[in-house]
């Protein structure tokens, strides 16, 4: 665990190096009937649980798209991302974690993770569309000192549920999603539960 901002730069550009490589394979393998493209947007995460707030942070995710038409209306979208969510510890932490929490932690969470929602896309008509679908999480990166002997608060898998809706102008969509943690993060101990809960807003861009 470490919080120096170098080490944060350099895990997310191997991220989207991971993420286009990824995505370049696929696209290519079916590049007559796929189309593509970056996103990124901002994401503003909270914590529903005993000992952090629940109260939304600021944080974001980058990454790529693929989406595959199946018929005039219905298409399925798969994107790659990676995401910086941000939490706060609270107050009365000690009070729940008070043999294994450091009295000394910092207020501040920051979780990096590799991304990947798998979509059903509905176009409403040429404007406007509505998404939704599960996305699993992975976490690679954790700036949060909570529990005692460096150890992690945070379990590394979360699976999630998205339901959004994006506007189509031309090549470029603007979209906004709900994202909802479906599965306990919290990996102090089986007593409380911490789910997930982010709002996002951000571009896509389709270059082919």
């Amino acid at each position: 665990m470490t919080s120096k901002p170098f080490n944060k730069f350099r895990i997310m550009m191997k991220s989207l190096m991971v993420c286009t490589a990824l995505l370049g394979t696929t696209f290519l393998a079916k590049a007559q009937t796929w189309h593509f493209g970056p996103k990124f947007d901002a994401n503003y995460s909270t914590m529903k649980g005993e000992g952090i707030k629940n109260k939304f942070s600021p944080g974001f995710q980058i990454g790529g798209f693929a989406e595959y038409n199946i018929t005039k209306h219905l298409a399925i979208q798969p994107e790659l991302l990676y995401s910086w969510n941000s939490y706060k510890k609270s107050d009365d932490f000690l009070t729940y974690y008070v043999n294994s929490g450091r009295s000394a932690a910092g207020n501040n969470v920051n979780l990096g993770t590799v991304s990947v929602p798998l979509l059903l896309r509905y176009n409403i008509n040429n404007f406007l569309s509505v998404l939704a679908g599960p996305q699993y999480s992975y976490k690679i990166y954790d700036d949060e000192d909570l529990i005692k002997e460096g150890k992690e608060a945070f379990k590394n898998s979360e699976v999630s549920a998205n339901f959004g809706f994006q506007v189509n102008l031309s090549n470029v969509g603007f979209y906004a999603r709900f994202n909802k943690g479906l599965n306990n993060i919290n990996d102090i101990d089986d007593r409380y539960e911490w789910k997930s809960s982010h709002i996002q807003v951000g571009i896509a861009v389709r270059i082919k």
